[in-house]
């Protein structure tokens, strides 16, 4: 595999929130992407979109930190991905196909799990409230599978 060179800001800009330098993927012995570099600065959107096969779910799973590069690196406000986990769960947004969210959880429950994992643990009479101003209200006691799609989201 090849060593990719690190790049540097210029004239002291800060890094990019997120920058891919030169980043494969290979799986199943062949390899899906190779090359790939980009550059996003905070507030910037990235979308993927592709064919079936192409790599777009392991491209993502890369930018989670959850699946390392084949080749080149990941950097998170210009270090390595790896060493960046618990700042990148807290500064960055992913918007996927379908929510997250657990069926078996109650709306009160996953709202309470999601506060924690975003580093912004929540007292639950205030959870409770929120509920109830999104339009909850008698319902965060439910389990998720029980509700329509407009009320889960």
């Amino acid at each position: 595999m090849t060593d990719y060179p690190a790049f540097s800001p210029v004239d002291g800009a800060a890094p990019a929130a997120l920058e891919l330098q030169a980043v494969g993927c290979a799986r199943g012995g062949r390899w899906l992407f190779d090359g790939v570099s980009l550059r996003l600065e905070a507030g910037q959107w990235l979308k993927v979109t592709g064919d079936n096969g192409a790599g777009k779910t392991s491209l993502l799973r890369m930018l989670a930190g959850l699946l390392p590069p084949a080749s080149g690196q990941v950097l998170w406000r210009g270090q390595p991905l790896t060493t960046q986990r618990e700042r990148l769960g807290q500064e960055r947004l992913f918007l996927g196909h379908a929510p997250a969210v657990k069926d078996d959880l109650t709306a009160l429950e996953n709202l309470l799990a999601a506060c924690t994992l975003a580093g912004a643990p929540v007292d639950p009479a205030l959870a409770l409230d929120a509920l109830d101003q999104a339009g909850l209200r008698g319902q965060a006691h439910q389990p998720l599978r029980r509700l329509s799609q407009g009320p889960r989201r």
